[in-house]
């Protein structure tokens, strides 16, 4: 057998004995150590695996163990509020909500580039700006504004509060894993409901920066708190180095 297929064998086997322990704690609250190896040994679960696997969730901290001296028996307990569960089932919350929205952003998406088309092609005919201008929809422009990219952006903190709760609370690689994926196929999944028009955003925050960046009052302000905010420089050749190497088709 191909080793990548070994991997994979041997990462569903440790995947469902951990499913198996856990339903029978959930389900079982109290139960001794001895009393999950001899159900997991039912299930084809060696006890050397089976106490492996207990070690690893009590240090997840997603079981607790509690020792009990007089008989020292370990009574196991299902942490309800354990932290990979409370970020697991909140992308989840999030996954929903992102689904959701999917239709209305992708239909505002196609009325914002029906829009454009049209104004390109005005524009060839030689139209006057100030007919253009009756083309274009204040509603619809708000509509992308308000709605498309608060909503985008109020994704986006989740994702980055989400991110340094599991740097700071998630400690085994396993559980790192499967949130670490989990955020960033949910990014793929909000990427796609972005607009393709990365270009044009970018140029309009750029010009923005230069703009903030250039008045007096900002410059005294900051350089009065001993912040360098020339150092937003660097952060716009960066951005035009990513232009020039990924939306050179936007151009």
């Amino acid at each position: 057998m191909h080793e990548s297929m070994l991997t994979r064998k041997t990462r569903h086997e440790e995947d469902m004995r951990e499913v198996e322990i856990i339903k029978f704690i959930k389900h079982n609250p109290g139960s001794t150590t001895n009393q999950v190896v001899k159900y997991m040994g039912k299930n084809g679960s060696s006890k050397n695996s089976t106490l492996d696997k207990i070690n690893d969730l009590i240090e997840a901290k997603r079981i607790r163990d509690e020792h009990v001296k007089l008989n020292r028996f370990h009574k196991l307990f299902y942490d309800d509020n354990n932290d990979f569960d409370l970020i697991n089932n909140q992308l989840t919350k999030i996954e929903k909500i992102i689904d959701v929205m999917d239709k209305p952003l992708r239909k505002i998406q196609r009325l914002i580039e029906d829009q454009q088309k049209e104004l390109l092609r005005l524009t060839d005919e030689n139209v006057p700006l100030k007919q253009r201008r009756k083309f274009v929809s204040e509603e619809l422009y708000s509509l992308q504004i308000d709605y498309q990219f608060t909503y985008l952006h109020m994704i986006d903190i989740m994702f980055h509060v989400l991110s340094l709760h599991i740097d700071e609370r998630i400690r085994t690689d396993k559980d790192l894993q499967i949130l670490y994926t989990k955020i960033i196929r949910l990014m793929r999944k909000v990427s796609r409901q972005f607009p393709r028009n990365a270009k044009f955003t970018l140029d309009g925050i750029i010009s923005y920066l230069g703009e903030l960046t250039s008045k007096k009052d900002i410059k005294v302000y900051a350089q009065k708190h001993n912040i360098n905010i020339n150092l937003i420089n660097d952060v716009i050749d960066t951005v035009e180095s990513f232009k020039n190497e990924f939306l050179v088709q936007e151009q």
